[in-house]
């Protein structure tokens, strides 16, 4: 179909990167972790087990189900993170991941196995089991839509296009926005429709920042892994790909697609005028999400005041979001504060952001790029200091 054309050339990239992970050597000594459960139904049927590495899916073992349905597999525990394939002859493919967990206890019946498994040992493989079966509803509908007799061939094209982005939309707000650094957001990245990919950084913009949200993550939360590795280069390569001629003249405009670009921010100030994150690229910035109703907040805005006195005159800026009930008191509250107060009234910033409590703070550096979050640090005004430098 011509609507799938465009994304042809890309379909190598895409494919690799779904497939580089680490092979395992079976040695004695090796750690190992165990898949194990029950298939109703299957008396007597083969189930496997592969490892999705480059190349392909590399058959770890198979073996015949027992009368009870019952099977136990121990595999060669990866180093980081890494997709595996369980297959139950006649019945279909399931993709799972395995990490650190000991067990994975997989159940199912052979006459609804792909949709009906259940799946214990890691959190992440119910949202990618999700993320599947979506992406499986999506194929049927594209199937039954370009099988239409119907002579209205563009429009059909046209419904497929919208189709296709209502999917990544959603994908994008319910699963790589609030955990870009996952593993099953870079599933959500690598799939395909038939054998076109999804997503396509090298032509659409817009999946070239969701690649870039997830390698930045990435470099922080699993660093000098390959997958990290892979999905910085694709990203990279769609950055090249997308950027205008002119942003490749002009300096200024040829800062990364970073976390920042994907999820900017604009919000409201006190005197309604709304402001965005994104403007304040080239400073060092603090962005904070917090709630003046905290009772912590008098003492960490005093603080938060001496940093800013002592460091905005050499480019860096407090971005300072808040998440008050009450608009009025926020207004109060915000009024004196030399910094960007802003308030967001419905908290989606904080589904962007990943935040789990409040308050809570990023630090960007001049490219727009986060460095890191409280939590990863010991003394911020020492990083503040390093970044100015830089």
């Amino acid at each position: 179909m011509k609507f799938f054309k465009g994304i042809l050339t890309c379909f190598s990239i895409i494919a690799a990167a779904a497939l580089v992970f680490s092979s395992c050597s079976k040695k004695e000594t090796t750690p190992t972790f165990t898949v194990k459960g029950n298939i109703a139904n299957a008396t007597d049927k083969s189930i496997g087990i592969y490892h999705i590495a480059e190349g392909g899916a590399k058959e770890i073992e198979k073996k015949k189900l027992d009368k009870s349905g019952n099977y136990e597999f121990n595999v060669t525990k990866p180093e980081h993170f890494d997709f595996y394939l369980m297959n139950v002859e006649g019945s279909g493919t399931i993709v799972f991941i395995a990490d650190s967990t000991e067990t994975i206890t997989i159940n199912s019946n052979a006459e609804d196995f792909i949709q009906g498994y259940t799946i214990d040992g890691n959190s992440e493989n119910q949202r990618i089991k999700e993320i599947k079966v979506l992406r499986d509803a999506l194929e049927e509908q594209v199937k039954a839509m370009a099988s239409s007799t119907s002579p209205a061939i563009v429009k059909t094209e046209r419904e497929i296009r919208t189709l296709v982005d209502e999917f990544k939309e959603n994908l994008i707000k319910q699963y790589i926005i609030p955990a870009p650094g996952s593993a099953s957001a870079y599933f959500a990245l690598t799939l395909t429709l038939g054998e076109m990919p999804i997503f396509n950084p090298l032509t659409d913009k817009n999946d070239c920042r969701c690649f870039a949200a997830v390698a930045t993550n990435f470099q922080r939360e699993h660093p000098d892994t390959r997958h990290t590795k892979r999905i910085t280069e694709i990203a990279e390569q769609g950055l090249k790909a997308t950027r205008k001629p002119r942003e490749v003249e002009l300096e200024v405009e040829e800062r990364e697609a970073t976390i920042t670009d994907m999820f900017d921010i604009e919000l409201p100030k006190a005197n309604g005028e709304k402001i965005a994150l994104s403007s304040m690229t080239g400073k060092v910035i603090l962005l904070d999400f917090t709630a003046y109703e905290n009772t912590e907040m008098s003492s960490r805005n005093i603080k938060m005041r001496e940093l800013y006195e002592k460091y905005s005159k050499r480019g860096f800026e407090i971005f300072q979001i808040s998440f008050d009930r009450r608009e009025h008191f926020w207004q109060q509250s915000a009024a004196n504060l030399p910094w960007t107060c802003v308030r967001d009234a419905n908290g989606r910033s904080i589904a962007l952001y990943n935040v789990q409590a409040l308050p809570t703070f990023f630090l960007i550096n001049r490219k727009g790029e986060i460095i890191m979050r409280d939590t990863q640090i010991e003394d911020v005004e020492k990083e503040i200091e390093k970044l100015l430098k830089n």
